[in-house]
């Protein structure tokens, strides 16, 4: 019995952090793949720290869409620079949320630590259905 609410907390809790990487990296490759290309600046990098003492450095860019307005989103990309120019890909009908640096002109790394995020929590989400299973 155990093993089953084991099995279903972890199915749950990473079920759904699995379904919402996956879900706004589909956005976001949608973008890149059809998306409209703009060019964009790194306009803000800035560094954090956990309450584990942890860094974590974040880049905010910012670009104008072709119907002229003004959009800032935050995605992480290693080796950017503040005041770098980069292609933001987005998808028209909706900017803000589609809005990435993935791809040629902006970055790949992006597009690994989605992967990355998808495959641990897939597993994870795969091994709580295992013990669902097992129970």
């Amino acid at each position: 019995m155990e093993m089953l609410r084991v099995g279903l907390v972890v199915l749950v809790i990473c079920g759904t952090i699995c379904a919402a990487l996956t879900w706004k990296f589909a956005h976001r490759f949608a973008a890149v793949l059809k998306g409209t290309a703009v060019e964009g600046r790194c306009v803000r990098a800035y560094t954090s720290v956990d309450s584990d003492g942890e860094r974590s450095v974040h880049h905010v860019y910012g670009f104008t869409t072709e119907a002229g307005q003004y959009v800032e989103f935050e995605e992480d990309a290693l080796l950017m620079e503040e005041g770098q120019a980069v292609t933001v890909r987005y998808l028209p009908r909706s900017p803000v949320r589609s809005a990435t640096v993935m791809g040629r002109g902006g970055a790949w790394s992006p597009v690994i630590r989605h992967l990355l995020g998808i495959s641990v929590s897939g597993m994870f989400t795969l091994l709580g259905l295992f013990l669902v299973w097992l129970s």
